[in-house]
C-alpha cells in the first residue's frame, strides 16, 4: 500500500468545469477488490459530451453543483488486492473493464452482455488510484506499453463495431467522425481487408492522423460533399458499410444516405438523449439496408489485447497531459487533438 493517504483526482463540477482536487486514496472494501495505481487514463468522447452539457441518458444533465468523478479507460499497476483475489498480484501491470455484466440476467443469458441491467460499474480513473472488482481486471502483457494499455477500452469498442458490421474482405467502408472510436474503426477495417476505407472528419489534425494510419480517402465535410465522393469511388453504389462515430446530426443521417443497397449502417457514437433522427421506412424498405447500433466492448478485451500486439497504435496515443492539467487536456481534446488524449499520473514518470 502507498505510504500517502491522499491523491489527486479530477471531477466534473459543472459545464466545461473540470477541477483536480486532493482526496483520500480509495480503500479496498470487498474481498475481490483491487487497488490500482493508475499510470495513464484516457479522455472518452462520452465524457466530453457530459462535460459539454449533453444529457447522455435522461436526467443526467450536468448541474452547476455537480461533483462527478471522471474516467474509465486506464492502465496501471496493482497496489493492493483484497483477501479473495487469487489470480492477481501486487505489482502486476493491468488494465480493466469499466463495467462488467452479471452473467445471470436475461440479457447475459442471451449473449447481450453489453446491455446487462445489473452491471457492475466502476469509474473515476482520472485519479492516481482506483478500486475495481477483480473480475473486471485484465493482466497487461509486458510487451504492451502502459499508454497503449490505457486505450484498451476504446479499442474494444471499435472491435465490437467491426463485429456488429460483419465486414468481409474487399468490402467498402466509410467512417464518419475520426475521433478515437472512428479512427480505431477505420484502422481495424483496413487491417481486416477492406477494399476501400473513406474517412470523413472536419478537423484537419484528425484527417491527417487517419491518412497516416492507412485510410484510403479522407474527406473534409465542411468543404466537400461526402455523398458525392462516396458515390464517385463506389461506381454510384454507395459503401457496403458506413460507420457513424459522432453521435450528432448530420453524421447520423449521412451514414444512412451513403450506404448502398443491402449494406449495413452502424451507429457507434453516443448521442444526446433528446436527439431524434428522421428515417424513411420506404427508403429503408427499398434499399434493404441494415441499421445497427454498437455500445461498448465488454467481451472483446482478450482479442483487443492481441490486436495491441500486432498493430502499431502508438501514433494514436501520443497526446499526453499530466493529470494536474485535466481541464487543459479536455479543451485540447475538444478542439485540437488528432488521436486519443491521455492523462498521466506521477507514477508514469
Amino acid at each position: 500500500m502507498t505510504q500517502s493517504t491522499v491523491m489527486q483526482a479530477a471531477f466534473m463540477c459543472g459545464k466545461l468545469d473540470v477541477r483536480v482536487e486532493n482526496v483520500s486514496i480509495p480503500q479496498i472494501e470487498q474481498p475481490d477488490d483491487v487497488l490500482i495505481q493508475v499510470h495513464y487514463t484516457g479522455i472518452c468522447g462520452s465524457e466530453l459530451h457530459a462535460i459539454e452539457g449533453y444529457e447522455i441518458t435522461a436526467g443526467t444533465a450536468v448541474t452547476e453543483n455537480a461533483h462527478s468523478p471522471l474516467g474509465h479507460e486506464y492502465a496501471g499497476v496493482i497496489a493492493e488486492v483484497g483477501p479473495g483475489v487469487k489470480h492477481l498480484t501486487k505489482g502486476q501491470r493491468v488494465t480493466a473493464w469499466p463495467r462488467g455484466p452479471c452473467g445471470r440476467c436475461d440479457m447475459c443469458r442471451n449473449s447481450l452482455h453489453a446491455l446487462c441491467r445489473k452491471i457492475a460499474q466502476r469509474g473515476g480513473s482520472w485519479a492516481e488510484y482506483i478500486v475495481t472488482p477483480a473480475p473486471l481486471v485484465y493482466a497487461l502483457p509486458d510487451d504492451i506499453s502502459m499508454a497503449i494499455g490505457a486505450i484498451t477500452e476504446p479499442l474494444s469498442c471499435a472491435v465490437r463495431i467491426m463485429d456488429r458490421a460483419w465486414m468481409r474482405a474487399g468490402q467498402t467502408v466509410a467512417v464518419i467522425g475520426a475521433g478515437p472510436i472512428g479512427l480505431f474503426s477505420a484502422i481495424m477495417a483496413k487491417h481486416a481487408g477492406a477494399g476501400l476505407v473513406i474517412v470523413s472528419e472536419p478537423r484537419k489534425s484528425r484527417r491527417l492522423m487517419a491518412q497516416r494510419m492507412g485510410a484510403d480517402i479522407v474527406v473534409d465535410p465542411l468543404v466537400e460533399n461526402l455523398h458525392d465522393i462516396v458515390m464517385r469511388h463506389t461506381m454510384q453504389r454507395g459503401v457496403d458499410i458506413s460507420i457513424e462515430a459522432v453521435g450528432l446530426e448530420p453524421a447520423l443521417s449521412q451514414a444512412i444516405n451513403i450506404v448502398g443497397v443491402g449494406g449495413t449502417v452502424i451507429w457507434g457514437g453516443v448521442a444526446p438523449a433528446g436527439l431524434r433522427v428522421p428515417i424513411s421506412p420506404n427508403d429503408m424498405f427499398m434499399r434493404e439496408y441494415t441499421l445497427r447500433t454498437s455500445w461498448g466492448g465488454l467481451l472483446e478485451y482478450d482479442r483487443t489485447l492481441r490486436l495491441e500486439r500486432v498493430i502499431d497504435w502508438s501514433p494514436t496515443a501520443q497526446e499526453i497531459f499530466p493529470l494536474s492539467q485535466a481541464m487543459q487536456a479536455v479543451n485540447f481534446s475538444r478542439t485540437q487533438a488528432a488521436g486519443k488524449v491521455l492523462l498521466k499520473t506521477a507514477a508514469a514518470d
